[in-house]
């Protein structure tokens, strides 16, 4: 697509752009020779503003309810939190949850292939992900960051609200919200490989003094990539509707829509040797998928909550969601075995799965509030939660003759070359992506629906106990259920323990520690697709947090500590066969067994001074295996970010003040995973040494209402791999990259 691709909704954000700065120079102008009209005025107090952090300008947020629920800052949850703000989201352009989070300190991003990525955090898997509390759909497409105000990574496990528990973190998304005022913005954004953003926002009052107010939003981005023949178009809108009913009683309604389009979809990595055992070093754009490879997802979900607050501050609050999430899959790539120098030694995967629906539905209700014992004032909170969750997955097969360019045999002989037999590629150096033929499939519908439902009830109480001592101790009832649609159900039931504490060292300085059980059901299946038993565990952490420059900036120093037992591990003599569970992933066992990790991090983040802004953290972690549960040796021992970024102060010369420059570095330490289908003369290890990314930007405020970002990703073009070992492969990073982005607001 050309460069400066010309759509409807980028035409009206050039339009606003250019509109803004001539209205912009004569609103400044008029100013001076006349009064401006008057209109009604709309008061906003501080705590309307609630913990927001969009239009503040800092990395450092309020507060956090994802470890106890609790109306506490961040400064008094007795977990790690790192929180990645809107500032920091808008000024290093991160648009999607993986750049999220791999800018979140503690956190590890790797990806399967070109749709699919995976999130670690203290030597676990990241698997639990909410959107304002609420679980989202499995099969959702990786959401982009555009919807939300901030991102929320409450470290080790969260069972106690979040209806599972799992040592690693939690990554709870909060959404923007309606403004009582009229604003809003435009934005637009250029970036390598013929990328396009265009971004719309706006906040509209519907009554004169905003007690209903809504906001509409949508985005869309298209481009290219680094690699060979991959496309994405991506959509997204949600639309909302606040109302306060009264003084005390608020209410919200809203949708939120997400379509992920991809074409030339990877399905794993590129080969790490050849087949004599030397490193194959493929090039950073290659790929060995078909133009017509797609992998598309679809979201759709739709949203409610009531709250209601008494005279006595106790709050009561009920929500709901309801998540319809779809995927489809039609493959081709060259991803199994090792190159020869003759273009041979790669086999060729090719499957469809089609349409496959996910039905999510979420509800919560509590009250929370503060009493009074032995003439202390205490908290309090008690509610129910949970989901359940339907999955259709019907089965594919894939029919046709695939071309000159690979040999398939064993399947179907009366058509020539089909798909659906075994196919080795006979020239791996002249592949061009259009090498197949897109093939055609016949569909069988699922026999039964695989359902999963995890309901419970929780109840925590914060007492103090002096001025500075605070006992937070709660539980939770949970209980879960799981069927693939025959007599192969799972049942559990649990009680999960919280406790913590903090203590006031000075009103600058709390110390803290936590202790809490892990109750984690799983969508692992085993070779017949029934689901597995929860995973259970441990998990203690103790810490000191403490407020500096004016309470503007935070740091945290954590010890970490946890025990995971009937950890899924991969079926291998299951995989060996070829044999695949009914949403195609490989079949898992309970090992019965599980391991311990270790750690320490150490995170600073806020400003220094206004307009001076730093987010750094190092974290290391240490994994002990057991003899089946092999701890997570493609996660970093040592993980190092720093990103900051100054607001030039006016006193440097006249406009300085306009400029905003940023530098930070992601360092890791070596990390390597062993595959036992590797070359006979190798030691198997797949291994990525230590390397470190730079990134920068630079802004330039034009006026207060039109402003430019250039970013840079990967500023110094290290050359490193995502992924090391999923199978026999490696997953590139992407090259250096620059966005220019042009924001006009309202």
């Amino acid at each position: 697509m050309p460069f400066f691709a010309q759509t409807p909704l980028s035409l009206a954000i050039f339009s606003v752009l250019l509109s803004s700065i001539s209205s912009i120079a004569f609103a400044e102008d008029k100013a001076l020779d006349q009064e401006t009209a008057v209109l009604p005025s709309i008061v906003l107090h501080a705590d309307e503003q609630g913990d927001k952090t969009e239009g503040t300008g800092s990395y450092k947020a309020k507060a956090s309810k994802g470890s106890a629920k609790l109306n506490l800052s961040i400064q008094e949850t007795p977990q790690s939190v790192s929180v990645i703000t809107r500032e920091q989201i808008e000024q290093r352009n991160l648009n999607i949850i993986d750049d999220v989070l791999m800018a979140t300190p503690g956190v590890t991003v790797t990806k399967l292939d070109s749709e699919r990525s995976s999130y670690y955090s203290r030597g676990y898997p990241i698997t639990n992900r909410q959107i304002d509390g609420m679980p989202i759909g499995e099969n959702s497409p990786r959401t982009d960051s555009f919807f939300f105000d901030r991102i929320e990574v409450v470290k080790g496990a969260t069972g106690l609200t979040g209806s599972t528990g799992n040592p690693s973190a939690t990554i709870n998304m909060i959404r923007k919200r309606p403004t009582k005022e009229l604003s809003g913005y435009a934005s637009t954004s250029f970036s390598r490989w013929d990328t396009i953003r265009n971004e719309a926002d706006v906040s509209i009052p519907l009554t004169q003094d905003g007690s209903v107010r809504s906001r509409v939003m949508a985005m869309h981005e298209q481009g290219d990539s680094y690699m060979d023949y991959y496309s994405l178009e991506s959509s997204a809108a949600m639309a909302m509707v606040e109302a306060d009913f009264s003084d005390r009683l608020t209410g919200s309604i809203g949708f939120q829509y997400q379509d992920n389009q991809p074409k030339g979809s990877t399905w794993g990595t590129v080969p790490y040797w050849n087949a004599d055992g030397s490193l194959a070093n493929l090039p950073r754009n290659f790929s060995l998928a078909n133009r017509w490879n797609t992998i598309s997802q679809n979201d759709r979900t739709a949203f409610v909550d009531l709250s209601y607050k008494f005279a006595n501050d106790w709050l009561i609050k009920a929500a709901a969601s309801y998540s319809y999430s779809k995927n489809f899959w039609l493959m081709s790539y060259g991803g199994n075995g090792f190159p020869k120098a003759d273009g041979t030694g790669i086999g060729l995967w090719s499957a469809v799965y089609p349409t496959q629906e996910s039905k999510k539905t979420n509800l919560e209700l509590y009250a929370t509030g503060p009493f009074k014992l032995f003439n202390r004032e205490h908290e309090f909170i008690f509610g129910a939660n949970g989901y359940q969750r339907s999955n259709d997955v019907p089965t594919g097969a894939l029919y046709g003759n695939i071309g000159d360019q690979v040999t398939c045999t064993g399947k179907n002989e009366t058509i020539a070359n089909n798909i659906a037999g075994s196919c080795l590629i006979n020239d791996w150096q002249s592949w061009n992506g259009n090498a197949t033929t897109k093939p055609n499939y016949t569909v069988t519908s699922a026999s039964a629906d695989a359902k999963q439902q995890n309901y419970g009830v929780y109840s925590t109480v914060r007492l103090s106990i002096t001025d500075p001592l605070k006992l937070i101790v709660g539980g939770r009832y949970s209980e879960y259920k799981a069927t693939n649609g025959t007599k192969s159900d799972v049942k559990a039931d649990s009680f999960t323990p919280y406790v913590g504490i903090t203590y006031d060292i000075t009103p600058l300085v709390t110390a803290y520690a936590s202790y809490t059980d892990i109750f984690s059901p799983t969508t692992n299946k085993d070779r017949n697709s029934r689901f597995l038993d929860p995973e259970t565990g441990k998990a203690y952490e103790i810490g000191v947090k403490t407020s500096l420059l004016d309470e503007q900036l935070l740091a945290t120093a954590a010890i970490f500590r946890s025990e995971k037992e009937n950890v899924a591990v991969r079926d291998l003599e299951a995989i060996n066969q070829g044999i695949k569970t009914d949403d195609g992933a490989d079949p898992m066992i309970a090992s019965g067994e599980g391991y311990k990790v270790e750690g320490f991090e150490l995170e600073a983040i806020g400003q220094i001074t206004k307009g001076w802004n730093v987010s750094a953290g190092y974290t290391y972690v240490n994994s002990v295996s057991s003899a089946q549960v092999s701890a997570l040796t493609n996660v970093p021992q040592n993980l190092v970010k720093v990103y900051t970024n100054l607001k030039l102060p006016e006193t440097w010369w006249n406009g300085a003040e306009k400029l905003n420059v940023g530098f930070g570095v992601n360092w890791q330490s070596e990390v390597k995973r062993k595959w036992g289908g590797a070359p006979s003369n190798t030691d198997g290890f797949i291994r990525q040494d230590s390397y470190f990314l730079a990134s920068a930007n630079i802004g330039y405020d034009f006026s207060k209402n039109l402003s430019a970002n250039l970013q840079f990703n990967n500023l110094f073009d290290e050359k490193y791999y995502q992924e090391i070992g999923f199978y026999n492969g490696v997953y590139w990073g992407e090259p250096r990259n620059v966005t220019l982005t042009l924001k006009a607001k309202f």
